[in-house]
This record gives structure tokens, C-alpha cells and sequence, in this order.
């Protein structure tokens, strides 16, 4: 595996993640209401500051091809989202509503893929829907440019490219899907749900994927949710790694392709233990890929996530502890079958499909084995700690592992991924303090350890990767 500078293989951008705290994300900007006859507006700025500090970035594995690669740097990152909603009542239990926001990104300095001072002003949400309710029946349709996120996000939760021109990579604010249009149909528990997406995607980034599919989801605010869906890809040119990448890549890999996709997440379902927690997801993927020499083979790889939490209400500081188990099949190079997992537009933070602040940079949620654990304490209303612990290793050894990179000779042959199963360990540590409901800061520390595979690769050596962070909501 190699360190990503400017013209890096489009994709990798998908998993830039914001390495503070989700609840500082997506703290709700309060609104400014007016009232126009029949027509309700509600306008919010949200706004979202961070500051970065790298040593090692990349483990120093860009030391033998990119031997004047930075591994230690700093930047920052402004993003400014001012939106305004709209309702329109038709009659009782019935409206139209409509939301228009405009999303502008700006990075001061460098970021871990050599990006510099890139930013943009673009059009965030712009959407039209009709809604009503009829007794205990609900029904809503929606389009245009809007969130989107299918159970967990395990699959489809980042509707927008971050980084490359558009800047702002780290901290991963942009979300909508470029064009959708969204139709719902259920009762107060269960929702059928009817969808078709684009992804906004930077030009650097772009796949021309299209989407299409169906759910269905029971949900209850007091115990969780399951749900069950299934989605096609009627046209993308988004390219797999192939046999012998970066030499060889599958042109158009995920044109056709076909996915089930279940999700479950309970509590309080054991009345002895109410704050245990269970949750389990999987995905399985179906297609006939054709690679480089013509050859059309096919495509079957699966992915699942286990995971307990409990929480100790009557100990000190009410501690959280939450384990999760997640593996993404690697493409084994010994048989015809290609097996390597595609994670699509995969996203919802660190406690859900990021797996470190560090590592998600580089595990692309394909060919991945991940325990995580996650403490949670809370030592005053206001002022909540998180230690998590992740450690990644491969499904595949000498399978891709990001996109291809890492191709090495040996004995003759070129070789791909890692010799060796271990990737890194992460530590995680971050304080988030809700100074109020409009401000919100956030401090964190990511420690990652190379493993062997990582180490194996590398002839030049490799070092640990640091990273700080400092983030501050602020809406208004």
C-alpha cells in the first residue's frame, strides 16, 4: 500500500471521515421560524470548524514511493451551511414541504492526500416533497438533492464526494445525494420504502453510479429497529481492483450489481438487563464481473457486523461498553470467484462504518476483519468521554486491501495487499463538551500501530500514526 498524493485513485475520498464526535455533527442548527399565511419557513446556519495535526501519516509507507511525502503536517478545515425549510399545509394531515440550503467547504493547508487549499460553494439540499396522514397510515414522497441513509449506513449514508477540489476531507460535512427520489409508505412501526440515487460525486471521484431499490424496516423509538432491503446498480463505470492491481483493474465492476441488505439494532428487549444492547447486520452482493483479458466470472462477496453493548446506569459516570465484530470478504486470488466486497457509499461515523480515525482513511471497508471496542462515559450532562480500541487485519492475505495498491515482485510474480494478516491498532481517545445547545467542542487523540502485514510491505520501515483534532460546532 502506498501514501495517496494529489491524483490518487478515485474512491478513496468516499471514506474521509469526521474525526469528532457524531452528536457534534449533527447537533440540529435551532431555527429561525416565520410565518407566511399558509406557509411556514424555518432558516438555520450551521456551521462546523476543525484543526488537524499528523506524524507518521500513512504510517511512513510513502517513504519508497513517495519519498517526498510529508508524513508530518497540519491543516484546517471551515464549513458554513445556511438552509432554509419550508411547509405548506393542503389540509389536515396533509403538506408540501421544501428545503434549500447552499454548503460551502474551505481547507487551510494540507491534508493526508496532498490536497492544498481547496474548497468550494455548493448547493446542498434542494428538495420537494408531498406528505399525509391518514389515520395510522403515513405517506411521503420526496426529490431533488437530499440525505439519504439506508438502516445503519453500512451502505449507502455519504450521498456526497469530500476532499479533492471540494476540500473540507477530514471532516467529511457533505452528504447529500445529487439527485433522489425518495417514497414512503407505512404505519407508526413499519415503513415500506421506495428509492433511486445519484451520488454528488467531485469530478476527481466520479463513478456514474445509479441506484435503485426497496425496504422495509420496523422501528421502535424505545427498543430499536430491523429492516430488510434490496438495491440494484442499473449503470456505474466504478472500476474493481483486479488479479495483478494496480496493473490490472475490472472496468465497469459494479455496473449490474445486486444486494441484500439486512440490519438489526435492540435494546431493552430482556427485561432482566434493559440497557443490553444486540445488533447485527449483513450484506450479500451478486454479480458477474468481466476482467482485463475478456473473461466474465462471477462476483459473490458478503459482509456482516455482530455487536453487544450494556450500560452500567448505577456505576459512576453511567460507562457504556460496546464490542463489535465486522468482516468484509477480500477477492481470494487462488479461485475464479471474485469475492471482494464493494462498501459503495458506506458512512454514519465512528461508532457505526468508520473503523478509527486513522484506519478509515486506509480500510475501505473491503477485505477487512475489525474488533472494535467502544467505552462511552458521561461525567456530567454536558461533558462525555469515548475510548475506543480497533484493531483491523485482512480477510485475503496478497489480496487488494484499499484499492490495489501495494503491488510487489516477489519470486517472479507481482503480488498485491498484505503477506500477513495484521493492518494497525488503534487507540481513539475524545472529550466532546456541549457548552450549549448551538455550541458544541470536540478534542480527540488516534494513536495506530503498523501491523505486520503493513510492516512486511514496507522495506523502508514504518512508524506509528498520531493524529489530534479539535473540532467546534457552532449553529445559529
Amino acid at each position: 500500500m502506498k501514501a495517496h498524493p494529489r491524483g490518487a485513485t478515485a474512491g478513496l475520498y468516499a471514506v474521509l471521515l469526521s474525526a469528532t464526535a457524531a452528536a457534534a455533527q449533527d447537533a440540529p442548527a435551532p431555527p429561525r421560524t416565520w410565518t407566511f399565511g399558509g406557509v411556514a419557513l424555518e432558516g438555520a446556519v450551521e456551521t462546523y470548524s476543525a484543526y488537524y495535526g499528523m506524524r507518521g501519516t500513512w504510517w511512513n509507507l510513502s517513504a519508497g514511493k513517495a519519498p517526498d511525502f510529508d508524513t508530518d503536517r497540519s491543516f484546517a478545515e471551515f464549513w458554513v451551511h445556511p438552509k432554509l425549510d419550508a411547509t405548506f399545509k393542503l389540509s389536515d394531515g396533509a403538506e408540501i414541504y421544501g428545503a434549500l440550503s447552499v454548503a460551502a467547504t474551505q481547507t487551510l493547508g494540507a491534508d493526508p492526500f496532498d490536497y492544498e487549499d481547496e474548497g468550494a460553494v455548493r448547493l446542498g439540499s434542494t428538495v420537494l416533497g408531498a406528505r399525509r396522514t391518514t389515520g395510522d397510515w403515513r405517506y411521503d414522497i420526496s426529490l431533488g438533492r437530499q440525505r439519504f441513509t439506508l438502516g445503519t449506513g453500512m451502505l449507502l449514508a455519504m450521498g456526497s464526494s469530500n476532499g479533492y477540489s471540494w476540500g473540507g476531507g477530514a471532516s467529511a460535512q457533505r452528504r447529500v445525494w445529487g439527485q433522489s427520489i425518495v417514497a414512503r409508505v407505512g404505519t407508526p412501526e413499519v415503513t415500506v420504502t421506495g428509492f433511486a440515487l445519484e451520488p454528488d460525486e467531485a469530478p476527481a471521484a466520479r463513478t456514474d453510479t445509479r441506484l435503485r431499490g426497496l425496504a422495509l424496516e420496523w422501528a421502535r423509538a424505545e427498543i430499536g429497529k430491523a429492516g430488510i432491503s434490496w438495491f440494484t446498480v442499473p449503470e456505474s463505470k466504478a472500476i474493481y481492483p483486479g488479479d495483478l492491481a494496480p496493473l490490472d483493474f475490472i472496468d465497469d465492476g459494479r455496473d449490474g450489481l445486486d444486494t441484500w441488505h439486512g440490519w438489526l439494532n435492540l435494546t431493552a428487549i430482556i427485561p432482566a438487563v434493559p440497557t443490553l444492547g444486540l445488533r447485527a447486520e449483513f450484506a450479500r452482493q451478486r454479480n458477474d464481473i468481466t476482467r482485463a483479458d475478456g473473461r466474465r466470472d462471477p462476483m459473490k462477496a458478503d459482509a456482516w457486523l455482530l455487536g453487544v453493548s450494556w450500560q452500567g446506569q448505577a456505576l459512576p459516570f453511567a460507562p457504556k461498553f460496546t464490542y463489535h465484530y465486522a468482516s468484509f470478504s477480500g477477492d481470494d486470488p487462488e479461485t475464479e470467484t471474485y469475492e471482494r466486497f464493494d462498501p459503495m457509499f458506506w458512512g454514519n461515523g465512528l461508532d457505526n462504518w468508520w473503523f478509527g480515525a486513522n484506519g478509515a482513511y486506509s480500510w475501505l471497508n473491503a477485505n477487512l476483519l475489525v474488533h472494535r471496542v467502544i467505552v462511552d462515559a458521561y461525567f456530567s450532562a454536558r461533558d462525555i468521554v469515548q475510548l475506543q480500541y480497533v484493531h483491523a487485519s485482512v480477510d485475503e492475505v496478497n489480496s487488494a486491501v484499499q484499492f490495489g495498491q501495494g503491488a510487489r515482485f516477489t519470486s517472479g510474480q507481482i503480488l498485491v495487499g498484505v503477506p500477513e494478516p495484521e493492518l494497525s491498532d488503534e487507540i481513539y481517545l475524545q472529550y466532546s463538551r456541549v457548552v450549549t445547545p448551538k455550541l458544541i467542542a470536540t478534542g480527540f487523540v488516534s494513536h495506530s500501530i503498523p501491523g505486520d502485514g503493513l510492516k512486511a510491505t514496507a522495506v523502508q520501515g514504518t512508524d506509528s500514526w498520531t493524529t489530534i483534532g479539535l473540532g467546534l460546532t457552532a449553529n445559529f
